[in-house]
């Protein structure tokens, strides 16, 4: 099993809610959502909450995923969160192990 799909089992144990968001610069969002739109449903736009769309010159260097859970989970490490979307407690940054859960039934959003 991957860790995407122990992640997933763990959510589901839980029975919480998890949010997952997008961020970058226009150019790499705009490639991000042709991507994901041409694979998953419903589709996405950069008004969608859980897209941050950043200003063209900021430093960032390419796509950040990160998924938002309640609990912190066994299977891989979080980070505890205080800051964004400070109603979840826990935040994984890891960009593989977010686009796994896209193929796990995840999406941009409310989980």
């Amino acid at each position: 099993m991957s860790i995407a799909t122990d992640l997933a089992t763990f959510i589901q144990q839980v029975g919480d809610h998890v949010f997952i968001e997008a961020e970058g610069k226009p150019s790499t969002l705009n490639n991000f959502i042709t991507t994901y739109n041409s694979s998953y449903s419903p589709s996405i736009t950069l008004q969608t909450d859980g897209i941050i769309c950043l200003e063209e010159d900021a430093n960032k260097w390419g796509l950040e995923l990160r998924l938002y859970l309640h609990f912190a989970p066994t299977c891989i490490h979080a980070t505890k969160n205080t800051v964004y979307r400070n109603d979840y407690s826990y935040r994984i940054n890891d960009v593989s192990v977010i686009k796994e859960l896209f193929t796990l039934g995840y999406r941009i959003g409310l989980n």
